[in-house]
């Protein structure tokens, strides 16, 4: 199966765009500094936001896209999951639409690879 993306985006009520930001590239850095064999993350672009959103600028701040093999979801999961036990209670992380916040339960994690699989299965 080849690669596919996910949008992961960081949210904090309240926070400024530069907050948020060093929040989204500090969760880059964990994960990049991993051995989640990702082959890419990088800042979204306006090109990168999901259909349907209100605003590009919005959902550009603080937001990655992820570009990873189907069997390293598991571990990148675990990596975000392992980030956001570190940040202050309200830090949320939205992948795909779906948002998590600590704990991130096993349950949730399990339900986020089987949709990101689903969604590989639809589009090849």
């Amino acid at each position: 199966m080849e690669p596919g993306k996910i949008n992961v985006r960081v949210v904090l009520p309240g926070a400024d765009a530069e907050s948020l930001q060093d929040l989204a590239l500090d969760l880059r850095r964990a994960i990049l500094d991993t051995d989640t064999d990702t082959d890419d993350v990088r800042p979204a672009t306006a090109d990168a936001t999901p259909a349907g959103a209100k605003s590009d600028a919005a959902l550009t701040v603080g937001a990655l896209v992820v570009t990873l093999a189907p069997t390293v979801m598991e571990g990148l999961m675990t990596v975000m999951s392992s980030w956001l036990s570190r940040q202050p209670r309200d830090v949320e992380i939205e992948v795909d639409g779906q948002r998590l916040r600590v704990p991130v339960t096993r349950q949730q994690r399990d339900e986020l690879v089987a949709a990101y699989l689903r969604r590989l299965d639809r589009e090849s």
